[in-house]
């Protein structure tokens, strides 16, 4: 049976995939505290929160009878680049080996390598590559419209005429994602639920807006980031998150090249391309003040060194006064009120700014609250 370790609504996507092709996985149990300290016992201690976390749902789908794991991974200079290697190496050293099939990008193998690899996952059921290629196909059209329903509700929650009523529609799309039996139900879903968007209100005169950026992990998985963008959501704050799964997808895999033009792409602040996507997120901030962003919120796990070249770069800037950036940093520590209190501190702060320049603001604590 196939498994994959959890990504952000990868477990979503991923199970209505194998089901179109026939092919039986194993889900890993959500994100949580003992999860964490199941990887955290049996990582070596500098590896990044993500790599702890990627750890413990192999194991745990490995004692559920997992034999197979499907991974995306990348040629370097980041580590995720070496994960497979050494995830496959604890996981031999403690007793439950798995077979591997790592997804490596079309610019690295070749896309017909990609193919192939993607092409062993069904090898043993009668599933014709027309098959293969339309579930492809509807996934992509699913990530495209959950995530788009995901974006439309962090532009319009300041806004809202029902405190949370936002929130609650993405809970509850969410939910029946989960329960779908195809991709054309789960489709379905998505638009039904797009049209059932809370009615808004009048706009504040000039709502809060956050760029939330940063290391893709953390960003798109909620117990890493200990569920930013539910407290975003609930306050009423406006913010965009151009770093997504399906912005990994397209930039990935479906644009064999893309990933060679993006390190291309001029950007004073940090010219070279370091691994990772920290060049994105530079980008991503010094395009936010051109752009309407208030401030910028990065967010990183321990020990990643692209982001903390990003911060490096960051720290400058702030200092000049060109942006407003706070960063947070993850590890397995779960001390999520000191997190939640830096972030009501910055919001309060760009408030503050706003007002001693002169700009009229509702503020995000009253407003519709």
């Amino acid at each position: 049976m196939l498994t994959f370790p959890h990504f952000g609504d990868l477990h979503l996507y991923g199970r209505l995939f194998f089901r179109e092709l026939g092919v039986e996985i194993v889900t890993p149990p959500p994100n949580s505290r003992r999860e964490l300290s199941k990887g955290a016992l049996l990582a070596p201690e500098e590896m990044c929160l993500p790599f702890k976390l990627m750890l413990a749902n192999l194991l745990s789908a490995r004692e559920q009878g997992a034999d197979t794991v499907v991974m995306a991974a990348t040629m370097g200079p980041c580590r995720l680049g070496e994960y497979g290697e050494l995830l496959k190496a604890i996981l031999d050293r403690e007793g439950a080996p798995l077979r591997w099939i790592l997804l490596d990008p079309p610019r690295a193998i070749g896309l017909r390598e990609v193919l192939r690899r993607l092409g062993e996952t069904v090898e043993d059921r009668q599933c014709s590559w027309i098959r293969l290629f339309w579930a492809l196909g509807g996934v992509y059209g699913l990530v495209r419209s959950w995530e788009g329903l995901q974006a439309a509700a962090a532009r319009h929650c300041c806004c809202e005429q029902t405190p949370g009523s936002t929130g609650r529609l993405l809970k509850a799309c969410r939910r029946e994602l989960e329960e779908a039996a195809s991709l054309r139900q789960a489709r379905r879903t998505v638009r039904r639920w797009r049209k059932g968007l809370p009615r808004t209100g009048p706009a504040s005169p000039r709502p809060l807006r956050i760029l939330l950026t940063g290391e893709i992990y953390s960003l798109t998985e909620p117990f890493a980031n200990h569920h930013i963008e539910s407290f975003l959501l609930d306050r009423g704050v406006c913010y965009e998150k151009p770093v997504t799964l399906g912005w990994w997808l397209r930039r990935t895999l479906l644009t064999p090249l893309g990933g060679l033009r993006a390190e291309k792409r001029k950007n004073p602040a940090l010219p070279h391309c370091i691994g990772g996507y920290a060049k994105e997120t530079v980008m991503d901030a010094l395009k936010s003040r051109k752009r309407g962003f208030d401030g910028v919120i990065q967010i990183l796990p321990t020990g990643c060194m692209p982001e903390i070249v990003s911060k490096a770069v960051f720290d400058r800037l702030s200092g000049e006064g060109e942006l407003k950036v706070l960063t947070l940093i993850f590890d397995e520590m779960d001390g999520e009120a000191g997190y939640l209190t830096r972030i009501e501190a910055f919001l309060d702060m760009l408030e503050m700014q706003k007002k001693k320049n002169g700009q009229a603001l509702l503020s995000y604590k009253e407003g519709n609250r």
